[in-house]
Parts: C-alpha cells; structure tokens; sequence
C-alpha cells in the first residue's frame, strides 16, 4: 500500500520562494548578507551575543567541541539515546563519546548521572539534547565544572525559565536540516555569549587563507540556506502552534483508556515545542508498530538508531526507548483527516495486538 500519510514533510510557501528567488537575483550566493542578518537574528532570538552559521548541525557540533578545546583522548559526555551526530562530531577530535542514561519520562540526559560521570571519569564536556521538544535540565548540567553544549535542533523559539533554548550553556548549537523545526535544507548554527568561542568557530569554518589544518574544512553556510531559514524564522511562532494543535488532537484522541496499558503517550508538558510526538509502546517493539502502521498507509518512525558501541556503560532506559518508542507524524502542515487516519490506524493496530 502507498504511503498515504508521510512521517515528514516540508512546511513552506510564497515566503520561501520569494527569498530565495530574491537571492539568485542578487547575485550573492555564497556566505554573505543573508548569513549576517541570520546570525543577527538568532543572537536576537536566542538571547546570546553571537550566533555563527555553518553548513550543518554536525558542523557546529564539531565546531562547538573544538572551540571548547577539545582534543583526542578526551571523554564527552552524550545522551545514551541520541542521533549518531553527536558521537560522530565527539570522535572527529579524536575523542571518546561516553553515552550517559536519560531520563524516563522525556528522554533527556539525566543530570545526576552527569554528576556521577564527572567525579569519575573527569570528561571535557557534555552535549545536553532538547529532545523531541523537550527542553532538558541543562541549569542542573551547568552547575558543575564541565562545558555544557544545549542542542537545539528539536527545540528553538521558547524560552525555560525566562531564557530563550540556546542561551542556557556554554554554548548552543542549531541544526537546519530539511526536516528539522527550522529547515534551510542543510546549514546550521553555534550561539554563545563567549568571544572567544564565536572566534573559533568563525576562523575554524573558512579554511581560506588559513595554515593547513585538517579539521579547518568548508563548514560555511551559503546566502540561499540562509534565505530560507530567514523565512522559516518568521513563520516559526506560526509553525510551533501549529504543532501544538496537531498534538493536543492526538493527546485527546489517543486518551483512550481501553488501550493505555500498551502505550504512553507523552505527557501534556507546556514550556516545549512540539518536533515530535514520540509514543512508548509498552507491550509491542517499535519495528513492529511501524511495520504495521506501513501497511496500514501510515509512514512512522523509531526516531533514533542505535550507534552506541556493545561495551557501552549500561543505560537501561535507553535501551527500552530504542525499541519502544515510536514516533508518529506530526508536523505543521498535517491536515485533520491525516491527522484522523494516523488514529485510527494506530488505535486500529493497538486493539489487534490487544487481542493478539
């Protein structure tokens, strides 16, 4: 059956056209005016006095390790449940990435257990996600001695406790991927209020009239991403409630007592963006919920893949939320009847497992 309901899809209009049509017509393609106003307007946003674009999120995560000194042999601490991104940006330094066990309820990096690593094992820093939306404890992660990198390509736009997602560590870091809350189709974002940071990451993402230096690599954004992120940054409060309806309609739907015994569905947290409605089956895995969800015309997802190495310290609820949890569609431009057929599908396919 084809997929009748994508598990992604673009949200954008006459706006994006218009800005990256203006741009061609510029003549300024590669990193230039647009990438300026961008950064202008995330430091606005985000509440920090340098935002520095770069060509993807895996660009500024490397980039934000490397501005923090981070060299081979050295240990940073990274969510057990999380994008191969972020042990791919910790391994280009030569370094080792240490998964630590998140949190059961949203899946973020559990603080104490952060603490626990950093009296043992003495890392260089920690990556700290917003996961599905989430905004995670990073005030508790910051409070010890280690750098704290806030990832906020799941989350941007709100503010936690007075500050804007972004602005809460060391440093931030942003990913414009297609799909992502903000999509520019590739590009990414470092926000820090340290000058010596934004000066890093400025230097290090030209290797033009530089000295040779193999992690100096062409990590620039160009003017065309930076049009279309400019104007997905205008949309954004528009994008984030439209989120928030589709999953206050799921939340409703999908308060179905009958069924709560075979999934949890998130809890009805305010201060978050909505970039994923992730569901924890509790009696059947992931895999076999999407299968069935396929046949039923309904694209879903397991959200993460499995990177960590098998001599990984242990992580007992990372390791349930990679074969549990499920993410369904959700994304800004989901009609109701698509929004309906998701329900239905998946209650459908929780009731024949019921009865399995």
């Amino acid at each position: 059956m084809p997929k009748l309901v994508p598990h992604n899809r673009l949200t954008f209009g006459e706006a994006e056209c218009d800005a990256v049509m203006r741009t061609v017509r510029s003549g300024q393609w590669a990193q230039g005016p647009r990438v300026q106003e961008l950064e202008a307007a995330l430091a606005r946003m985000s509440g920090v006095r340098h935002a520095v674009c770069v060509a993807s999120g895996l660009a500024a995560l490397r980039l934000a390790l490397g501005a923090l000194g981070i060299r081979s042999g050295d240990s940073v601490l990274v969510p057990a449940y999380s994008c191969v991104a972020l042990a791919n940006s910790v391994l280009a330094w030569g370094a080792a990435p240490v998964p630590v066990d998140v949190d059961g309820t949203h899946w973020n990096i559990e603080p104490a257990l952060c603490r626990s690593h950093a009296e043992r094992g003495r890392p260089r820093a920690t990556i700290a996600i917003n996961n599905f939306g989430v905004p995670a404890a990073v005030e508790e992660i910051v409070s010890g001695d280690v750098p704290v990198i806030e990832d906020c390509a799941h989350g941007f736009g709100i503010k936690k406790g007075g500050r804007g997602l972004g602005s809460r560590a060391q440093v931030g870091v942003l990913s414009f991927y297609a799909t992502k809350l903000i999509g520019g189709g590739e590009g990414g974002a470092v926000l820090t209020n340290s000058d010596p940071i934004a000066h890093f990451v400025r230097s290090a993402r030209d290797y033009t009239d530089q000295p040779a230096d193999g992690h100096r690599m062409n990590d620039k954004m160009n003017d065309l991403e930076a049009s279309l992120v400019l104007a997905q940054l205008e949309r954004l409060p528009e994008m984030i409630a439209a989120r928030e309806a589709v999953a206050s309609r799921y939340l409703e739907r999908l308060a179905d007592p009958r069924f709560q015994r075979l999934y949890r569905i998130p809890p009805n947290t305010k201060e978050r963006v909505w970039y994923r409605f992730a569901v924890e089956m509790l009696t059947t895995s992931a895999e076999k919920v999407v299968l069935g969800l396929e046949g039923l015309g309904i694209h879903a997802a397991t959200p993460v893949t499995d990177w960590r190495p098998s001599d990984s310290p242990a992580a007992p609820v990372a390791d349930r939320a990679y074969r549990m949890v499920v993410s369904l569609p959700l994304y800004p431009t989901l009609t109701e009847d698509e929004q309906d057929a998701v329900v239905v599908a998946f209650l459908r396919l929780c009731e024949e497992n019921a009865h399995a």
